[in-house]
């Protein structure tokens, strides 16, 4: 029985994509950062062949923009139209509208350390993929050892390393204003903890 669920998952998966993914709905997994993404596609394909379903094209099988996943950026640069329903819902539960998400407007929370956010807050915040070091501090109180590997990866792009990084050096990036930046440098940005207010 399981396995008849999993090859109706991976064929489901392989022609809709997690939008249109029934499984993923019932059971909370709507997320884009899921990354089991190449391992599923594969059989998926082979399976709807092999069961004559078609010759639909399997998804695309990075869900990553500029190596990261949109929760590791945060979503910052997603259209509320393309988030998924989790990270609608975590919006929404912190204030946001579209417009405002949007726009990229200013919220009261912005102004909230961490520890004054209420639990609500923190699950919405981290379901957005935010937490206490990257809400407040933007991992810069960390030592490059101590850094997650998406971060280290993130501020890599930006122009740090281990030395100067631990040796608390700026790098040419600090220098920019936001405006500035690469699409790519926001999305590395993000990923350490700063958007357009907090920049």
């Amino acid at each position: 029985m399981l396995n008849l669920l999993m090859n109706a998952h991976n064929i489901i998966s392989s022609c809709c994509g997690p939008a249109g993914n029934v499984f993923a709905k019932i059971f909370g997994n709507d997320d884009e950062d899921q990354t089991n993404t190449n391992a599923s596609a594969a059989p998926a394909a082979a399976a709807a062949a092999a069961s004559g379903a078609g010759a639909a094209a399997a998804p695309s099988a990075s869900k990553k923009k500029f190596g990261f996943t949109d929760k590791q950026a945060k979503y910052e640069d997603v259209p509320w139209s393309k988030l998924p329903l989790s990270a609608r819902k975590a919006a929404k539960a912190i204030g946001f509208d579209e417009k405002q998400w949007d726009d990229k407007e200013w919220l009261e929370i912005d102004d909230k350390h961490w520890e004054d956010l209420t639990d609500e807050e923190k699950t919405a915040c981290e379901t957005l993929g935010w937490d206490a070091n990257s809400w407040d501090e933007k991992y810069e109180d960390k030592s490059w050892g101590d850094l997650p590997t998406h971060v280290q990866k993130a501020a890599e792009k930006l122009g740090w390393n281990q030395e100067n990084w631990d040796d608390d050096w700026d790098t040419p990036t600090w220098e920019k204003e936001w405006t500035d930046f690469t699409d790519e440098e926001k999305r590395c940005l993000h990923v350490l903890g700063y958007y357009v207010h907090t920049w």
